[in-house]
């Protein structure tokens, strides 16, 4: 038949404003489910700012925002700073590995450690990765492309770091 093949084209988020704050309710459900973050709340500011903001992605754009800004934030309500869409990544990635190398650093000061650098930047690489791939259920080409990587790289990483790659089903 005619015409059965045809695509549903949704309208793009940012002439959706109506609907961002039930996808975003849905979202944080949805990152609970997924990474154990219950409890987490948008605040009044966070709701104005997510609703403002000029969306140029679509939905999936909202969703990755949601699950980093839960994932990332320090407590149960997520704050404007938690969404700063224009900054939020190296700011939040950096606070995030900071806060966790502040912890490793207590520790590890109780020892004479040398080649500091040598150590902490290959685990977090390989932890990056291992999430990646997880995230991308084993497919490289997918995982390289979300690294920003090519696959041999990605290849070439997974076999010095020595990471079991799973199977892309």
């Amino acid at each position: 038949m005619p015409g059965t093949n045809q695509e549903i084209k949704q309208l793009p988020l940012k002439e959706r404003k109506g609907e961002i704050l039930a996808l975003a309710q849905q979202y944080i459900k949805l990152a609970s489910e997924q990474v154990g973050t219950e409890g987490k709340e948008i605040s009044k500011d966070s709701e104005e700012y997510l609703v403002s903001y000029d969306w140029p992605g679509d939905e999936k754009e909202l969703e990755v925002a949601v699950k980093k800004a839960c994932i990332l934030s320090d407590g149960p309500v997520l704050e404007v700073e938690d969404f700063d869409l224009k900054h939020r990544q190296a700011r939040s990635i950096g606070k995030f590995v900071e806060s966790k190398l502040k912890g490793f650093m207590r520790n590890i000061k109780r020892f004479e450690v040398f080649n500091l650098y040598e150590m902490v930047i290959p685990e977090v690489e390989k932890s990056l990765i291992m999430m990646v791939l997880n995230e991308t259920r084993g497919n490289q080409i997918k995982a390289a492309s979300l690294l920003g990587i090519n696959r041999n790289t990605l290849r070439s990483k997974i076999r010095k770091l020595g990471i079991k790659a799973r199977d892309s089903k």
